[in-house]
């Protein structure tokens, strides 16, 4: 046993079991605004409209070959937008008899790889640093990272995902190499080298178990820093297992092998389930009774980087179960700063810590850098090397801070500004 976070004991000998089992049918899937940082959307259907697995459902405005499409066939349940005609989130209510869809044509040539994965969906696979956003269609990156790692001790073990996949993970990696001259980076934990065999400008990197390590941040601040000029993309194993799969059979496959884990699951494992699906349909069977009958708090990701959410999302491989120990309180994006944050409507200070130094892993002044995210100071935190970062870097720092603020969505809102003036 061992303290995670104040008020919260983490028993990290329930792990998940690390083998595949099915998980509960859902009826519901949905796609969120929150999961596609800086799209813009336009919608291709309307509510009560029928669609199918793999249909295009809305586009990027400003790059209309970036398209959303759709894990499913079924019926468009609700469309909810937020602020200035975003997207909040668009429903699909399935269909229990969907047909597996024909096979389309395989890709072969750089241009023709490039065309399938912006018209199947799998375009916003890829994130980009700096700013974490979809890359623009016509973009080549310096690098692309695949992330293998594991960024917490309940986190799937991505060779045990990846075990029944066949050869789909090296085709994967193979056409994503078509998207870049520089080199594919494969950051992994201790094992066979998954990248071996794959080509030259594929290349293995390994990197020791840890919440930092796991992050891809900390690899492209390792082997491939970046800054306005410089441009790299990240993307996660699942998601190069799935483009190996289109590219090789033109078969859709929007699958995601998840983690329960956290107090409340009632035998954490790990189990396979459609991306977007929803929470509380895929969790019913899957929880135990709260202390003192406390209500259940359903997180979308782990502890540090998950978000309190009904649907699981588009970039997350665990679902975490636990005690709603503050029910007035919600978790941010950044983490589950909500939950142990202070009620008071006056900030706390921020007081340097040993731990605050240690929580960010990019060699920066972490107090600089923190006023300056605090402030909005966009200049200030461009030069101390915000660019590397995304939300999920500085979750740590928000659970270590005595201010209880949340950095990741200062950290939003400073690369978005960042992004529009470059």
């Amino acid at each position: 046993m061992s303290t995670v976070l104040p008020g919260l004991m983490i028993d990290h000998a329930r792990r998940p079991e690390q083998r595949v089992e099915e998980g509960a049918a859902v009826t519901q899937v949905a796609l969120l605004g929150a999961d596609l940082p800086g799209l813009r959307p336009k919608l291709l259907c309307a509510q009560g409209d029928r669609v199918g697995r793999g249909q295009a459902l809305f586009h990027d405005r400003a790059n209309p070959e970036v398209v959303i499409v759709s894990p499913g066939s079924g019926i468009v349940d609700t469309i909810t937008l937020g602020p200035r005609r975003s997207l909040s989130a668009l429903v699909i209510r399935l269909d229990p008899d969907e047909h597996e869809p024909a096979p389309t044509g395989v890709a072969t040539s750089t241009d023709k790889i490039r065309e399938t994965l912006l018209a199947k969906g799998f375009w916003p696979a890829f994130l980009t640093r700096p700013y974490g956003r979809i890359p623009a269609p016509d973009a080549v990156p310096e690098a692309i990272f695949v992330n293998v790692t594991l960024d917490n001790p309940h986190a799937p073990d991505p060779r045990v995902v990846l075990r029944d996949q066949g050869d789909a993970f090296p085709a994967g990696l193979k056409a994503i190499a078509h998207l870049t001259s520089g080199t594919v980076h494969v950051c992994q934990t201790s094992g066979t080298d998954l990248a071996a065999g794959c080509g030259d400008r594929i290349r293995g990197s390994f990197f020791p178990e840890s919440q930092a390590s796991g992050l891809s941040g900390t690899h492209i601040h390792r082997l491939h820093p970046v800054d306005q000029n410089r441009s790299v993309w990240s993307i996660g194993y699942q998601d190069v297992a799935a483009i190996g799969k289109l590219i090789e059979t033109g078969i859709h496959d929007f699958s995601r092998i998840v983690a329960l884990a956290g107090p409340r699951a009632r035998q954490p494992r790990l189990i396979r389930t459609i991306a977007g699906a929803n929470l509380q349909e895929l969790i019913r069977e899957e929880t135990l009774p709260g202390d003192h009958g406390s209500p259940l708090c359903v997180v979308s990701g782990s502890l540090t980087n998950g978000r309190q959410a009904s649907w699981l999302g588009r970039y997350h491989q665990q679902i975490t179960l636990l005690d709603d120990v503050a029910p007035q309180s919600r978790i941010s994006k950044g983490g589950l700063l909500g939950l142990f944050c202070r009620t008071s409507s006056q900030p706390a200070p921020l007081i340097p810590t040993v731990a605050l130094e240690r929580a960010l892993a990019f060699g920066v002044p972490v107090v600089p850098f923190l006023r300056a995210l605090s402030v909005g100071d966009a200049e200030t935190a461009s030069r101390l090397g915000c660019l590397e970062m995304v939300e999920e870097d500085v979750a740590a720092v928000s659970m270590a801070c005595s201010s209880g603020a949340d950095y990741g969505r200062m950290l939003r809102h400073v690369l978005d500004e960042l992004a529009e003036d470059a």
